[in-house]
């Protein structure tokens, strides 16, 4: 069973019931209730049905689109709608807010919009309205069409997740309905509302077209529902006053598009006209055939005399295939890294990712990618059992250098400079196998800011210097920690403590030493979900650290509160704490660079699902310090994501999908074109003014004509 399908599957089964009660009420006067008229409609209206519901069928696509566009391009027109309007919703939903109201409106929001919808659309064709059931399908489909562009391009967010004292009441209602909601909304299609935009559009064509007055009961009904649901979409943090006249905007134009399109339509999908087709063609194949190639020629015989309809044609068809390349371009961000194939591990920082792939006989290249010009190369290569190495290695990076390490063998290298490749400045692996192994590494920096190497034991942590040296007066973290990371002259270690995880700060350089207590509480409600889902209690105070990675002034912890792990970014002057990951999501791995973090979910987690249903693929998942906004870079719920990276230009991470294929793949944080892209892009360039020309060239001679035969007579 799908995430939140049970609160979606009673939305669903009250709108139908509801819409059905209300058939009595919205009839008309002299319509009478079968129920053999459920069963005609299908036979009657089955391309009606298609035409409205196919709308359904790419919804989920665009949204997908529309989340990997948002990832890539950042096209957020939300701080624009802001400044024109302010804090309008936000009062409304102080002045009105209660509980009661909160939970009422949300199940109206939903439900109440599927009744409309789902009503709007049935009772024509239950009882056979032909002359509207032809207009209402076509307004209804013509809505989506037109908000397609505004979804892909003018992203707006909900006034919830841009205004800080907002809250988005249903979205946040309960993690059941928390989670079906974010599994089909992905909270960027706020212009226009089709909560307005569709209904308003209904009610347009049944004022437009309800030559008798037998929808004037249902016409009203339709009336209070917009106006209901304008006081909902606001009070619940969903949309703003703009994203209304939007959706008004939008109805407009779709019922005046009905208006032009629906005989032409009908005309070639009415469902009484395929069985008399079918006949046709059975009757005399060759005579349908002959029909067939008249029909092409008369619609081909335009284009040999072009005029100003076929060129504006032309040019529309350029601009539309045009804006498709760049689009996929814009949407294919993300590209494999060549020359890697199963990799175990992988570390970054600046330009440059270094991964491990493993080979079919036992050995291991540490291969570098350069994550500007994509080149790859391989700079050393490992055999088990060989040179001291005793399992797989591992890979830690900084800026510094990277270091290649196992249990009882390390290898520091350097990055290239100038006409200096990567360069292992020193081996260390005269370790005793008998004693502990070693359980991490990390790079830090000293008081000259040169490169030392932290080793993790058991029982502390020990420092080399750049030649692989010793170092004895440097400090270490006191106690014994869950985690540890660097940065800089920075070490963290977390620790437990009575009250919750603790986080030490020390300087390699300086006496600077300083503890944060990590905060990792949520809503109760969140917690009682958790601990009812998972059968584990969420407990603060035995609570633990369990992964750490910092920057220069941030640091980003994973807390283990019981049922699930939690990210949380930590400033380290304020000691301010945000939670990046959705807190009902397992969350796992950050990586921290350029005011960016990387990290891993689970989206849309739900224990008690099937287990064919489960979802236990990870995705990635990149967070703006900055702008305080968190995107989701990969969709696909069959592959599965591990150890990001994030570098200056780029993230990186492991992929593995269901054929158990491994591989490399890196996004790109600026948007590129490629270079079929610049092609494309310019021979549009250079067609557009010769059809540009002539488009108007035929339009004056369109004008001229008339005189012309005044003139004349």
């Amino acid at each position: 069973m799908a995430v939140g399908s049970g609160i979606y599957i009673s939305w669903l089964m009250g709108a139908i019931l509801l819409s059905v009660a209300l058939m009595p009420l919205m009839k008309p006067p002299w319509a009478k209730i079968r129920i053999q008229a459920f069963v005609d409609m299908f036979r009657r209206y089955w391309a009606h049905m298609i035409v409205v519901f196919s709308v359904y069928l790419w919804k989920d696509l665009l949204d997908q689109l529309d989340r990997i566009l948002m990832a890539n391009t950042q096209l957020d027109m939300t701080p624009y709608i802001y400044a024109v309007e302010g804090d309008i919703v936000l009062w409304i939903q102080d002045a009105f807010q209660n509980d009661l109201l909160s939970i009422g409106l949300t199940h109206f929001y939903v439900m109440g919009f599927m009744t409309a919808t789902f009503a709007s659309f049935v009772y024509p064709i239950y009882f056979d309205d032909r002359h509207m059931a032809d207009r209402v399908s076509l307004s209804m489909f013509w809505v989506y069409v037109l908000a397609i562009p505004f979804y892909l391009f003018f992203n707006v967010r909900v006034t919830g997740d841009h205004i800080p004292a907002m809250e988005t009441i249903a979205y946040d209602l309960t993690p059941v309905i928390h989670n079906w909601f974010t599994r089909i909304d992905p909270f960027t299609n706020g212009m226009p509302s089709l909560h307005i935009g569709l209904p308003f559009a209904v009610w347009l064509t049944y004022l437009r077209w309800d030559e008798d007055g037998r929808w004037v009961r249902f016409r009203v009904a339709l009336v209070g529902f917009i106006w209901l649901t304008g006081f909902t979409i606001l009070y619940l943090g969903i949309h703003w006053v703009v994203d209304i006249i939007g959706g008004i905007l939008v109805a407009t134009l779709a019922v005046h598009l009905s208006e032009r399109t629906h005989e032409s339509f009908w005309r070639f999908a009415d469902e009484r006209l395929f069985t008399r087709r079918l006949a046709r063609i059975l009757n005399d194949p060759k005579a349908w055939l002959r029909a067939v190639l008249s029909s092409w020629k008369r619609a081909v015989k335009p284009i040999q005399e072009p005029s100003r309809t076929q060129t504006g044609a032309a040019i529309i068809a350029i601009l539309l295939g045009t804006g498709v390349v760049l689009l996929w371009d814009a949407t294919h961000q993300d590209f494999p890294v060549e020359g890697v194939e199963w990799p175990t591990d992988t570390a970054g920082s600046g330009e440059w990712l270094v991964s491990i792939q493993e080979n079919q006989d036992m050995s291991y290249d540490v291969i570098a990618t350069n994550s500007v010009t994509r080149e790859s190369e391989t700079i050393s290569t490992i055999i088990l059992g060989e040179g001291g190495w005793t399992s797989t290695p591992r890979i830690t990076a900084s800026e510094g250098g990277l270091v290649l390490f196992d249990s009882y063998k390390i290898q520091f290298w350097t990055y290239p400079s100038g006409d200096v490749s990567f360069d292992s400045l020193w081996t260390n692996e005269a370790f005793d196998q008998d004693d502990a192994g070693i359980i991490d590494v990390f790079l830090a920096q000293d008081a000259s800011d040169e490169a030392v190497v932290a080793i993790v034991y058991e029982d502390g942590i020990v420092y080399r210097d750049s030649s692989g040296h010793l170092i004895d007066d440097l400090p270490t973290p006191s106690g014994s920690f869950t985690a540890v990371a660097a940065s800089g002259n920075l070490i963290v270690s977390a620790m437990e403590s009575a009250d919750g995880p603790v986080i030490d700060v020390i300087s390699l350089s300086t006496q600077l030493s300083l503890s944060i207590e990590v905060e990792a509480n949520e809503d109760e409600l969140i917690d009682e979900h958790l601990e009812d889902v998972f059968g584990i209690e969420v407990n603060y105070s035995t609570s633990s650290v369990v992964d750490l990675d910092m920057d220069s002034h941030w640091i980003v912890a994973v807390v283990d509160v019981g049922p699930v792990n939690r990210v949380i970014l930590i400033d380290t002057a304020s000691g301010s704490q945000l939670l990046l990951s959705d807190p009902v999501w397992p969350a796992s791995a950050p990586s921290i660079s350029d005011g960016r973090v990387a990290f891993l979910q689970i989206p849309r987690f739900d224990p008690t699902a099937e287990p064919e249903d489960q979802l236990t693929a990870r995705d990635v998942f990149l967070h703006d310090i900055e702008e305080n906004r968190t995107v989701q870079l990969t969709i696909d719920e069959d592959v599965d994501q591990s150890n990001p990276q994030v570098l200056h230009s780029t993230v990186a991470w492991i992929e593995s999908n269901e054929d158990e294929e491994v591989e490399i793949r890196m996004h790109a944080l600026e948007e590129t074109f490629e270079p079929y892209s610049s092609v494309v892009l310019q021979s549009a360039i250079v067609l557009l003014i010769p059809l540009m020309i002539l488009y108007a060239f035929q339009g004056a001679a369109d004008a001229r004509g008339p005189i012309r035969r005044e003139v004349e007579d």
